[in-house]
């Protein structure tokens, strides 16, 4: 079974190549992008409290402007990690109507292909992009940041924070592989408006009751417990993975492909 998962695995990489290429390179962007709130917040934290003064009043609501942006990386695009989010049907509506990824596995349940080869085959064309795009986006941030930053958090505390984000990243995701695979497009752009207006409202809420950012209070919480938080969301992103992928099998099994 495995050898025939990984066959088909390889085969829609090979024919993804251009979409990996371009995920890849916005991907590698917008790590870049994270690197300077990063830093910021470690000196706000560690080094010169007054020194992150990056804000603006609305309301007379203290409306932090780059830990909105860097919590919406960390919580809203590195789940998308697990799907080429930079092509084909995700950035077109046709998805809704024309269902290409339901088209692309009746093409696959009419050929001599198991269920379970089918399941595995989607479980590892998933953490094959995952774990290609979380590389790529964590090792950006880790060569641009400058070396001063590993003189407030050290090496390990690093890595703990990316694999805190990772198993976080790996959890979300894995839904969003069964309902790419296990639904249909309609499905799949509501899927992905829920996700995106809970996001806004949780994030309104953390803002206004405790007025700090997410990935910031995160910063803070590894540099004091390195390992337990770690631990939690690595377990949870696996856990999560083997849920959904026991889910996935029993929705192919039963799904009209028709």
């Amino acid at each position: 079974m495995w050898k025939e998962s990984w066959w088909l695995t390889k085969r829609e990489l090979k024919m993804q190549f251009p979409g990996i290429i371009v995920t890849l390179l916005v991907t590698i962007f917008i790590g870049g992008l994270a690197v300077p709130t990063l830093y910021s917040f470690v000196l706000n934290i560690f080094d010169d409290p007054t020194l992150y003064s990056n804000r603006i009043i609305f309301d007379e609501e203290v409306l932090y402007i780059d830990s909105f942006i860097i919590d919406v990386i960390f919580l809203g695009i590195t789940p998308s990690f697990s799907a080429l989010f930079m092509w084909g049907p995700y950035l077109s509506f046709r998805t809704i109507k024309d269902d290409p990824f339901g088209k692309r596995l009746a093409v696959y349940r009419s050929l001599p292909i198991s269920t379970n080869v089918l399941t595995v085959s989607r479980i590892l064309f998933m953490l094959s992009i995952f774990l290609l795009l979380s590389a790529a986006f964590y090792l950006t941030i880790f060569l641009s940041l400058p070396d001063a930053f590993f003189n407030f958090i050290g090496y390990t505390d690093f890595l703990s924070f990316m694999l805190f984000w990772i198993g976080y990243a790996l959890t979300l995701g894995s839904v969003n592989t069964y309902i790419e695979s296990g639904t249909n497009g309609k499905v799949l752009y509501i899927f992905l408006f829920v996700i995106t207006l809970c996001l806004l409202i949780v994030l309104f809420l953390v803002y206004r009751i405790w007025e700090v950012g997410i990935v910031e209070s995160t910063i803070l919480l590894i540099s004091k417990s390195p390992v337990i938080p770690v631990i939690a969301s690595v377990i949870c992103g696996i856990l999560g993975l083997i849920t959904m992928t026991k889910l996935l099998k029993k929705r192919l099994l039963e799904r009209d492909y028709l």
